[in-house]
């Protein structure tokens, strides 16, 4: 993990770099949870930055840690508001910068920051959606930020978002990357993150969201063993781990096929990985080969 991989990530998401009195940076992140914000000031702290943490807004309760970039005597650091900011039509925007690396600890601090996972309701068949949010950015900067994403084998797909805002009710237009989910996407997005949420901030809330307004934390962002049963049936390279475990158990294709009720071409076919199996066939062959997702994923 280095710093700029860190304040990358954060300014993808809810971070700002301002401008006080015209001549000083200010970094700023902010959070609903004062919890995750702490958490963030030791990472900081582990890179010689000190921070210090405020309550923004006492009516939505959004906290911000923020130091001043002029203070650490840091080169790079000071390039960045030149970096992620320009001005268009005499308005200042925040931009992508054309040579951010988009590595493993940029995208999970980008991913606490401005993403979820999208499930629906009462629902045993889909897989859920990775949603990162890119509000405020041009839909060029978010094509760049799909092609980074592409790099890492990571497919998503671009989905606007048109809403009124503001006294007068303006129309805006933001954009949203989806995942795609039956090629293996969100396995390869959390093989990459980290399986599992971050210990010392999974149980921090993240605020009240969807329609329903239910309360949501950190780890909420992350798989449950049911979501990883639906995610790692679209995973082909599950097709060797079920294999081993068949013939560990001394079933042929014929047998297993017949105790689960489906063809023996199709669990021949998952096995050579050129195919995976629906969601609903993939929980009888876990049932009847006696698997776990804890032990796919450890196997995988």
């Amino acid at each position: 993990m280095e710093l700029f991989e860190v304040i990358n990530g954060t300014l993808l998401g809810d971070a700002s770099i301002g401008v006080h009195l015209n001549k000083y940076y200010h970094y700023s992140l902010t959070s609903k949870s004062k919890e995750f914000l702490e958490w963030a000031s030791k990472i900081f702290s582990s890179f010689g930055i000190p921070t210090y943490i405020t309550l923004n807004n006492k009516i939505t309760n959004v906290y911000s840690l923020g130091f001043y970039i002029n203070a650490r005597g840091i080169s790079e650091l000071m390039k960045l508001r030149e970096k992620w900011y320009t001005k268009v039509n005499g308005k200042t925007i925040k931009i992508v910068p054309k040579d951010l690396e988009l590595t493993p600890t940029t995208l999970l601090f980008w991913y606490l920051g401005d993403g979820s996972l999208v499930r629906r309701r009462n629902d045993n068949i889909h897989v859920p959606t990775i949603v990162l949010a890119t509000n405020g950015f041009l839909k060029e900067d978010v094509e760049f930020l799909q092609k980074k994403l592409k790099e890492w084998g990571l497919n998503f797909y671009i989905v606007k978002n048109t809403s009124l805002t503001g006294f007068r009710k303006e129309r805006i237009t933001n954009y949203l990357l989806f995942s795609c989910v039956q090629d293996g996407t969100p396995f390869r997005f959390f093989k990459l993150i980290g399986l599992e949420c971050p210990k010392e901030i999974a149980n921090c809330v993240t605020g009240r969201k969807g329609k329903f307004h239910e309360l949501h934390f950190f780890k909420d962002k992350w798989p449950t063993k049911e979501d990883w049963i639906k995610i790692l049936s679209n995973v082909k390279e599950v097709g060797p781990i079920l294999r081993r475990r068949r013939l560990e158990l001394g079933l042929s294709q014929n047998q297993l096929a017949r105790k689960v009720g489906i063809r023996r071409e199709n669990i021949r076919d998952v096995e050579l990985m050129k195919r995976c199996f629906s969601v609903k066939n993939f929980r009888k062959i876990l049932k009847a080969l006696n698997l776990n997702v804890e032990e796919i994923l450890k196997a995988i």
